[in-house]
């Protein structure tokens, strides 16, 4: 079948995407000369070079591949901001009372990325950005103050999960920073279930100013009053169209939500609108060594 195709490649003239100025300023082969050598190398072919993927013709069809998905986010990115989404302000009261009241001082790294989100969420162009991050890298609490800024202005904030595991630690986190502001945050999984499910659903379309949930959120029958910022965890656990369900909520009079993504495992597709926190929290201290075997713990680990 290989064979057949490659019989079957058109003249270089034809198949060439990439402009000859491009390719020569690049020291590229040209594409056709690149599938060939790949699927049916010389005799005399460098077989180390072709293992650790550095051959010419490799590179060649990884050089195309990634310069492909380039133009197309930004294509996605051009069309994203014909749209408007609402300014949300900047941080204000609640912001500096939740600062206030951690037990724990933010990294340089949560203040350099809470920093950026917060000038984003400020833009009447709708956010779109990735924090990456390790795991206790301190993700969550940026989600938390982006939170506050949606709240702040008047706004839902709709945080969503892949497991229900994940999204209870979420909403834990939330409620225990949140709800001494004043700020009830609304649970809504598959396990929450007639009654208590259509009470939740009420509350939503009323105006509950912050909801986490699983994939229940994306669900009909779920409407939000004024969704201006949606929250995803380890998006690419969700398909497409789920996540466009959870977005499309948030459409109305002209605007759509900003949306912010967490994740530790960013894959490429998700690499393009990334911020990274790459310092993680102090290690705690040493654990005593008693007879007991008691720990000592006087860090303080950073959701």
């Amino acid at each position: 079948m290989i064979g057949k195709a490659l019989s079957l490649l058109p003249p270089t003239e034809q198949l060439e995407l990439i402009p000859p100025m491009l390719c020569r300023a690049h020291g590229l082969t040209s594409l056709r000369d690149a599938l060939l050598y790949v699927h049916r190398p010389p005799p005399d072919a460098h077989l180390g070079q072709l293992m650790l993927v550095r051959h010419l013709s490799q590179q060649r069809l990884a050089f195309e591949e990634l310069l492909t998905q380039d133009l197309s986010l930004k294509r996605l990115r051009a069309v994203v901001r014909q749209r408007h989404a609402p300014a949300l302000g900047a941080p204000g009261r609640l912001h500096r009372r939740l600062l206030r009241a951690l037990p724990f001082r933010l990294t340089a790294a949560q203040q350099r990325v809470g920093d950026e989100v917060a000038r984003d969420l400020a833009q009447t162009q709708p956010m779109l950005r990735l924090v990456q991050g390790d795991v206790g890298s301190g993700k969550t609490v940026v989600a938390a103050l982006a939170a506050l800024a949606a709240v702040e202005a008047g706004y839902q904030v709709a945080l969503i999960a892949p497991t229900e595991l994940l999204a209870e630690q979420h909403l834990r986190n939330f409620r225990h920073w949140l709800q001494p502001l004043g700020i009830e945050v609304e649970w809504l999984a598959g396990k929450v279930t007639g009654k208590a499910r259509k009470q939740a659903l009420a509350r939503v379309a009323e105006g509950a100013a912050v909801v986490v949930g699983t994939h229940a959120l994306m669900q009909e029958g779920v409407t939000f009053a004024r969704l201006g910022l949606v929250i995803v965890d380890e998006q690419h656990r969700f398909g497409v169209q789920q996540r466009l369900a959870l977005h499309e909520k948030g459409r109305k009079d002209q605007l759509v939500p900003h949306q912010l993504v967490l994740t530790a495992t960013p894959i490429p597709r998700t690499l393009q609108p990334s911020t990274h926190l790459h310092t993680s929290p102090p290690p705690p201290a040493p654990c005593s060594t008693h007879p007991a075997t008691l720990c000592g713990w006087t860090g303080i680990a950073r959701p």
